[in-house]
C-alpha cells in the first residue's frame, strides 16, 4: 500500500509534536500569548529554560544597590581579573521579579579613567573606562489576555554589561 504525501506529512507532524512534548517535560512551551500556562506549568518551563543556571531560588534584594565610583581608583596587583584590570569593575545585581532569570549580574566601572600599570597604580587620565555590553535573551512573565490565572513568557533581548575596558578618549 503506497502512502500519500498527506499521510506522511501527518505522521511526521505527529512525531514532531510528540518529541516536542517529551522535550518540554510534558508541559507546553509557555512562549507567546497563544501558549498560556498555569503558574505551575510556567515554573516547569522556567526550570527547563534555566538548565545550566545556578540552582536555587533567585530573590530580588529589598533595595537597589546605588551606583559606585571609587574616588581613589587604584589598581590591585592581586585578586580577580576585574580588580586587576586597567579599567576595574564590580558586579551589581540587576533584579526584576517579572523577568526570567530574575537576577543578572551587571558590570559597573569603578573609575571614570583608566588605572596606570606603573606603581602606585593610580589614575591614568589618558584613557576612559567604558562598559562592554552583550545582549542575552531573557523572558518576561506576562498575563494572558482574558485569562487572569494564566501567564506566558515573552522573550526579549536584554543588554548585560559584562566588563569594563580602557579606551582612548573621543576627540
Amino acid at each position: 500500500m503506497a502512502e500519500t504525501p498527506l499521510a506522511v506529512l501527518s505522521l511526521s507532524l505527529c512525531l514532531l509534536l510528540q518529541a516536542r512534548a517529551a522535550s518540554l517535560g510534558g508541559s507546553r512551551g509557555c512562549l507567546g500569548d497563544s501558549e498560556c500556562c498555569t503558574p505551575r506549568e510556567l515554573e516547569r518551563a522556567q526550570a527547563r529554560l534555566g538548565k545550566g543556571s545556578p540552582p536555587g531560588p533567585q530573590h530580588c534584594p529589598s533595595s537597589p544597590q546605588p551606583p559606585h565610583r571609587d574616588p581613589h581608583c587604584q589598581g590591585q596587583a592581586h585578586g580577580p581579573p576585574n580588580s586587576r584590570s586597567v579599567a576595574p569593575w564590580r558586579y551589581r545585581e540587576d533584579c526584576d521579579s517579572t523577568r526570567f532569570p530574575r537576577l543578572l549580574l551587571q558590570a559597573e566601572c569603578l573609575c571614570p579613567h583608566c588605572v596606570s600599570l606603573e606603581p602606585p597604580h593610580g589614575r591614568d587620565r589618558r584613557g576612559n573606562s567604558v562598559r562592554i555590553d552583550a545582549n542575552t535573551t531573557v523572558y518576561y512573565r506576562r498575563p494572558c489576555p482574558g485569562r487572569p490565572d494564566a501567564f506566558y513568557l515573552e522573550p526579549q533581548l536584554y543588554p548585560v554589561a559584562v566588563a569594563c575596558v580602557c579606551v582612548l578618549p573621543r576627540s
